[in-house]
């Protein structure tokens, strides 16, 4: 079994001889069989009589004299087959996750200990399969001869899309090799190689492959956690300046210092295609952030900058973000675990408002303390650009960070399209009956999607799209495509609980009845506090209430116009104790009283 194609898999590995009589759906893989076998060569006990429809059936420019072509049919259940036959020749045991994985598109087969031989197993079934599209590989110490069977199994698949080839222990042999996929292979997008030995000169088979590239599908290449350094940088950032169809590159946990950066830097400014470009733990100082910011000022492309755990100091952030401010397409710059200072954030939104081009959404430092004049400055920051946000390791100063807590909270619920609704029909004080009432139009006590979209433009709701599809899946709890009277009205009472824990709505009355005290109602206080008992027996009025008496309002009633306070005084036996009663002086018809009164005290 020297190389893994569709011609030769049939022959190499014996299979079961009733597989290949199946005719129901079955796919068609072309077979080359010379018409004289040369002398001692095995026979194939397979040999399907071909299902021929019509006497072009067999037109190929394929043909050649002396050959005939003869076609079988792959079923479903033949990937399985051919790796059970495959396992038995091998002399290996069949691994179950692959068995399971057969005719779906995810094939997870990360640290199995399949070794070479295990992997020419998966490779050799692999070569027919028609399903999987994701193939993870991660962790197997395949070795020289698993990766070539892997490889050769690649320039016939043409709809695995994604490979994961991490910790396997390859080296200059698999760069090589992996390289040669990229000649003939144009539908492999992903290719993870983190977690292996490349060195510095594997760059040049990797630029090769993106050289390549160009006419090929590959559009992610993570080459993390390897021992590439300056010299291999320098190789890559010639072919990343050439390249026009890489979209995301990983070179995090390498060894590339300011000579490589300097490579890498200006072929980020040449490339046109580059979006995320992740350069964790290297040697990024000061010097070399301001190399990336000017290579930022001509990319046109470049979205997220990941610069993690580099030597990035506070001037290197200054340089950094004074190029930023000329970029007009970079939204996230990850700076956490840098030596940038206490002083680094704020200079850098600092720079960040003089900037009347960058779109930047995101600064992440996640390791940073900053002083208390940081906050004001993000403020202002915000004002100009709502969707900007900082994460950060804390606040110096403890009331900036009680601040910053409570507009978090305050502002949480907006993103919620839940609570968005629900907010806004408090505000409007609709009732949620005869909200429903309103967008029934057909009298049928459910609404459909489309009513309740109807509906809700009609009042005004300020949810998009997305947001009233969300809306619409919470509310519909038996996923019948209406929501019913009882969805609407259970999903509403309860999703309004949930707004108490949010600052807008954190402090809330209680309020009170004769016979029952409800949470609802506007919030009070206590006009007064009792005293000790004067020598008439009546309650001194303190300046300020006391701080263990709260207050519970009876038949509250908003009051918009002047009113007349009457102090009246209960004597209940043994002490003495002050009542407001206020009623409205312009309304004659407005019997209402409001009564404020120590909690606990019973008024008859």
């Amino acid at each position: 079994m020297d190389k893994l194609t569709s011609r030769t898999v049939f022959h190499d590995i014996e299979t079961q001889p009733t597989i290949l009589e199946e005719d129901d759906d079955n796919y068609l893989v072309e077979d080359r069989i010379s018409s004289t076998p040369a002398s001692g060569e095995r026979k194939s006990k397979m040999s399907p009589t071909p299902r021929i429809d019509s006497d072009e059936e067999w037109d190929t420019d394929l043909e050649t004299e002396g050959n005939e072509v003869k076609r079988h049919y792959i079923s479903e259940d033949q990937v399985k087959q051919v790796y059970l036959a495959a396992c038995r020749q091998l002399n290996i045991v069949p691994a179950h996750c692959f068995l399971k994985a057969i005719n779906t598109d995810v094939m997870n087969l990360n640290f199995q200990g399949l070794g070479s031989l295990g992997t020419r197993a998966v490779a050799t079934a692999l070569v027919i399969d028609r399903f999987t599209t994701r193939l993870n590989l991660a962790g197997n110490l395949m070795g020289h001869e698993g990766i070539r069977n892997l490889c050769d199994m690649l320039k016939e698949n043409d709809f695995i899309t994604h490979l994961d080839l991490s910790e396997n222990g390859l080296d200059s042999y698999a760069a090589e090799v992996i390289s040669g996929v990229f000649k003939v292979n144009d539908t492999l997008t992903d290719l993870i190689l983190s977690g292996n030995h490349f060195k510095d000169y594997d760059a040049e088979h990797f630029a090769a492959m993106l050289n390549v590239g160009q006419f090929t599908g590959l559009r992610n290449l993570d080459l993390s956690h390897n021992d590439l350094g300056d010299i291999g940088a320098q190789i890559l950032g010639h072919a990343i300046g050439d390249n026009e169809t890489l979209t995301h590159i990983s070179l995090a946990w390498n060894q590339i210092r300011k000579a490589g950066i300097s490579c890498i830097a200006k072929g980020i400014g040449e490339n046109n295609s580059l979006l995320v470009f992740d350069l964790t733990s290297n040697g990024v100082d000061n010097e070399a952030a301001e190399l990336i910011g000017k290579a930022l000022v001509n990319n046109r492309k470049l979205t997220e900058l990941n610069l993690t755990s580099n030597r990035v100091g506070f001037v290197g952030i200054a340089s950094l973000f004074k190029y930023i401010g000329k970029n007009d397409t970079l939204k996230v710059i990850r700076l956490t675990n840098n030596p940038i200072t206490s002083q680094g954030p704020a200079a850098a939104l600092k720079l960040l408002q003089q900037s009347d081009c960058s779109v930047l959404q995101e600064l992440e430092i996640a390791d940073a303390c900053v002083p208390r004049e940081f906050y004001s400055v993000l403020e202002e920051v915000q004002h100009v650009r709502p969707q900007f946000k900082v994460q950060l390791g804390g606040f110096m100063n403890a009331r900036d960070m009680c601040k910053a807590e409570a507009k978090s909270q305050t502002e949480a619920w907006k993103r919620d399209p839940i609570l968005v609704f629900i907010n806004f029909i408090d505000d409007r004080k609709i009732k949620v009956f005869d909200m429903f009432k309103l967008f029934d139009k057909d009298k049928s006590c459910t609404l459909t999607r489309d009513e309740f979209k109807i509906g809700l433009s009609k009042i005004g709701c300020p949810l998009a799209e997305q947001e009233l599809n969300q809306l619409l899946n919470v509310l519909d709890v038996d996923k019948d495509g209406e929501i019913d009277l009882g969805e609407f009205m259970d999903g509403f009472d309860k999703h309004k609980r949930r707004l108490t824990k949010y600052s807008k709505y954190g402090t809330t009355s209680r309020v009170a009845s004769p016979t029952s005290r409800a949470n609802s109602g506007p919030s009070s206080t206590v006009s007064s506090r009792p005293s000790s008992s004067s020598s008439d027996g009546r309650a001194q009025h303190a300046s300020r209430p006391s701080s263990g008496v709260h207050a519970d309002v009876i038949n509250s009633k908003n009051i918009t116009t002047e009113t007349i306070t009457h102090t009246l005084t209960l004597e209940p036996p043994g002490q003495s104790y002050a009542l407001h009663a206020s009623y409205n002086d312009q309304a004659p018809d407005n019997n209402d009283i409001v009564l404020t009164v120590p909690k606990g005290l019973t008024v008859t």
